[in-house]
């Protein structure tokens, strides 16, 4: 026989989610959803207070849900057991007070969440993740000189995305993309779940001037300004000084000789006048 508890709640979750179906604008609906704001990598616990009447607990335990639009929300937690396979997504409980802790949050995780129980307690979160958490480029300006080479660095904090496949890193320069280029050389690698990605350019030339951006994925996205100089910063003009300061020195040495050529011969003839009077 089926159990009466069990049906209750299944029926629960199918009236919630109907209701809730095809929803096109959550600020309007939630309007009092509280506003959470985190980093790539945090973690974060979502509240959801409920009274006891009678010193008895409610049939229908607490069930949290994952907003979305034009869409059938998605069941995350049924009382203090996980409805979707993300290990991330874990149930707290402490005295009346019922969590949603989320681990390592990402940028996929932003959106709306709501609390349900039976007695109509309803709480809503809007969560947004700092985009600038979660990827960067390192130098983000750069100024280098023709020949050197071109160091840029693109870390991702967010490396799984359940709703895109075969993701990885594309450069571009001046919304040009930079691929099957023999100059232009990209090495990744993951270290404590932060994806590093390498750009170099061996021998930088003027044309490599721009703003370069670092792409992962539709959410992900990260620019540097690179800018490269015929000279190094003021080199070309302190020859050019030098050159001149040289060429001064030159002629002031020559004027000297020269007067110094003159006083002589002017002694000798001085001394030849006096010897012959």
């Amino acid at each position: 026989m089926f159990p009466l508890k069990v049906f209750l709640i299944l029926l629960f979750i199918i009236n919630i989610t109907y209701s809730m179906y095809y929803l096109t604008n959550f600020h309007a609906h939630y309007p009092d959803a509280r506003v959470i704001i985190a980093n790539c990598g945090d973690t974060i616990q979502l509240s959801c207070q409920t009274e006891i009447e009678n010193n008895s607990l409610s049939i229908v335990p607490i069930i949290w849900f994952r907003l979305y639009e034009n869409a059938y929300p998605q069941p995350l937690i049924l009382g203090d057991r996980q409805l979707i396979d993300d290990q991330r997504f874990i149930p707290r409980t402490q005295n009346n007070d019922h969590y949603l802790e989320i681990a390592d949050v990402r940028k996929d995780d932003e959106g709306y969440y709501l609390c349900k129980s039976e007695n109509g307690i309803q709480i809503s979160y809007n969560l947004t993740i700092l985009s600038n958490t979660c990827i960067d480029i390192v130098p983000n300006r750069i100024c280098v000189t023709i020949d050197e080479p071109i160091h840029l660095m693109c870390r991702i904090h967010s490396m799984k995305n359940p709703n895109e496949v075969n993701l990885h890193v594309e450069w571009t320069r001046d919304n040009y993309l930079l691929d099957n280029l023999t100059e232009y050389i990209s090495n990744d690698v993951s270290v404590d779940g932060i994806l590093y990605e390498t750009l170099l350019i061996k021998h930088a030339s003027r044309n490599d001037t721009g703003i370069y951006t670092c792409r992962y994925g539709q959410m992900l996205i990260a620019t540097a300004q690179v800018i490269v100089n015929q000279y190094p910063s003021g080199s070309k003009s302190r020859r050019l000084i030098s050159q001149l300061r040289g060429n001064n020195s030159s002629s002031k040495a020559s004027l000297r000789t020269v007067v110094s050529c003159f006083y002589i011969v002017y002694q000798i003839v001085l001394v030849a006048l006096v010897a012959l009077s």
